[in-house]
């Protein structure tokens, strides 16, 4: 009897105790920028840049392109490209990606990677190499958008950018849409701020939750 008092305390104490450890952590301590405009509406509150979540997909054989929206549910967090038919003549920019793929796989697997690419009529000229990528890596994820507009959509996540930012970079999005971060696809050194800055906002996520979470049961 006395064993299950034990049990029961530490069951109701647990969701207290996460709480105290994540508030105390170094994942308060660190908080990443939000890039692109903003707007202040009052004191405390403000308003953030957010990007657009839906491209098309080319996955459905014989089947037109469907625009197809990132949901939140699957895609809370992710990293996007935008990827340029001249980026072949540089590995598509994407030397220290295929690094971690093929010798640190474990390490990004978690992380959603967005690859985007420009498509004519339905087709995209280097969609045959990327769905080779996505097959044997779950974790990335290729669509495209149309050419004519390739440029637009593409400059939209690079709105009021740092100058030393390029418009190939990487770009980390949050479970608001809104921009947190940038980063050189071409370096190893850059993936690894990208996974370690991925994480801390994965905890900051859960550790929100859980406040919310402890906040109803201590209402209802």
């Amino acid at each position: 009897m006395k064993n299950k008092k034990w049990l029961l305390l530490l069951i109701l104490a647990l969701p207290s105790t996460m709480w105290l450890i994540l508030e105390t952590s170094t994942i308060n301590s660190k908080k990443l920028p939000f890039y692109g405009p903003r707007k202040v509406v009052a004191a405390n509150d403000t308003i953030y840049y957010k990007v657009t979540d839906s491209f098309y997909s080319l996955d459905q054989k014989d089947s037109l392109p469907h625009l197809e929206t990132l949901s939140k549910e699957k895609y809370p967090l992710y990293a996007l490209m935008f990827i340029k038919d001249e980026y072949k003549k540089n590995d598509l920019r994407l030397a220290g990606l295929w690094e971690y793929l093929n010798y640190k796989k474990q390490k990004i697997e978690h992380i959603p990677f967005i690859l985007i690419t420009a498509s004519e009529n339905g087709r995209s000229e280097m969609q045959n190499d990327l769905k080779k990528i996505t097959e044997v890596n779950s974790n990335v994820h290729f669509y495209t958008w149309n050419k004519q507009s390739f440029d637009s959509i593409n400059n939209s996540y690079f709105v009021q950018k740092p100058y030393y930012i390029d418009h190939s970079f990487f770009v980390l999005v949050d479970i608001n849409r809104n921009i947190r971060g940038y980063y050189d696809g071409r370096y190893v050194a850059e993936i690894k701020r990208l996974i370690d800055e991925y994480q801390h906002m994965r905890l900051k996520e859960e550790k929100n939750k859980l406040i919310q979470n402890n906040e109803i049961k201590s209402n209802s």
